[in-house]
């Protein structure tokens, strides 16, 4: 309430700087720092550093792809590490052969005096675009370029931690948008989003609560994104079901999904739209890990506009729609034609068990890394 507030009465960037103060006094919240396997039983340890935004009982984008990341390099037999970024060196001192993923928005919370012991270590920094006149772009197309860039400092810190690469899950075709980081000498890679095994599966047992559900959406609602959301779903509002951990002005809204029922959801609604927003196409799609979940969970997915899909799904494997009108009548073929509804199931659950898991993310990062043997030699893939 306090904050909501502060938000009417304060100038936008008064508001900007004190979250950033409050932030600096949070910590990470994180309530399992490691999964199976014991750090110090194997000869390295994946260290995933996050900082106070990050929050483990939230199932924000940015908490679940990181804990997808963690279970694919466990799954390879590495033990993992939560760690809260200003407690990060301290934490690499103590666990064998540590490697480490950054997060750019964390950096800002990483103490100086930390860079140069952590710039011996191998890392991997999920970075932000950096490109010749980024900001003139964004604010050309009505973006924030503070929210969308990196601050100089911070850029410097990534810099100085001379990671092996800098990633983004933004689709090839969109890395024009990250030519600076290439430019001084950090070599980008394309790792989108990706479906945790771990967690959705094509098997499991129905779910009474589930048997009449036309088209399931599982997500947040804000406002950039609430303008796409309400071009393709509004006119299917009557038969949407959704859940969130916001609340969304939608008759169908049920509130927050437990996690473990998500993939239920998925494989027994009819339909799972999945909605980008407008930035997604504009930077040339990074596409969010909803697709991977529908698909992973043996459910029929179909996007909106967004042509990055064809980098990741052929024709045959998604429906890609060319607007809201043509989302809608591909809508209806799906509910009305199951033949084809199993057809496009069945086509992207083998898609995405075959090209798009988290365990084939971790095993790119890590060949480009250059460390596949070091890792995984004396490792079995479980």
């Amino acid at each position: 309430m306090m904050k909501e507030m502060l938000k009417r009465i304060l100038p936008g960037d008064a508001v900007e700087r004190l979250s950033a103060v409050r932030q600096a006094f949070k910590r990470a919240r994180i309530i399992s720092p490691s999964g199976t396997i014991n750090p110090g039983e194997a000869k390295k340890t994946f260290l995933m550093a996050v900082g106070p935004a990050f929050d483990q009982s939230r199932p924000d984008a940015m908490m679940v792809c990181r804990l997808g990341y963690c279970r694919a390099f466990e799954k390879l037999g590495i033990p993992y590490i939560l760690v809260d970024i200003r407690d990060l060196a301290a934490t690499a001192q103590q666990v064998p052969s540590p490697f480490v993923m950054y997060f750019g928005g964390d950096l800002g919370f990483l103490p100086k005096s930390d860079v140069p012991f952590l710039s011996t270590i191998p890392s991997s920094v999920w970075v932000y675009p950096w490109f010749e006149a980024s900001d003139s772009f964004f604010q050309n197309h009505g973006m924030k370029p503070e929210i969308w860039t990196l601050s100089d400092k911070v850029v410097n810190t990534v810099l100085a931690l001379k990671p092996c690469i800098g990633f983004t899950a933004t689709v090839p075709s969109g890395l024009n948008f990250f030519r600076r980081w290439e430019q001084s000498g950090v070599p980008m890679y394309s790792f989108p989003l990706a479906c945790d095994t771990s967690l959705y599966s094509p098997s499991g047992e129905p779910l009474p609560q589930f048997d009449d559900v036309d088209l399931a959406f599982v997500g947040g609602y804000w406002q950039s994104k609430g303008v796409q959301i309400d071009e393709y779903l509004r006119q299917f509002e009557d038969q949407l079901k959704v859940y969130g951990y916001s609340q969304w002005p939608y008759r169908g809204y049920s509130g927050l999904l437990d996690a473990e029922l998500e993939p239920a959801l998925y494989r027994q609604a009819k339909v799972c739209p999945v909605i980008n927003e407008p930035t997604v196409k504009l930077m040339k799609g990074q596409i969010n890990e909803r697709v991977f979940k529908v698909f992973g969970s043996g459910g029929c997915a179909i996007s909106d506009d967004v042509p990055a899909y064809r980098e990741l799904y052929t024709e045959d494997e998604l429906l890609v729609s060319r607007n809201p009108v043509h989302f809608s009548k591909l809508v209806r073929d799906l509910l009305n034609d199951r033949d084809m509804n199993i057809a496009y199931r069945e086509r992207g659950l083998a898609a995405t068990l075959s090209r798009h898991t988290y365990i084939h993310r971790a095993m790119e990062m890590l060949s480009v890394m250059g460390l596949t043997n070091e890792v995984l030699g004396d490792s079995n893939t479980k």
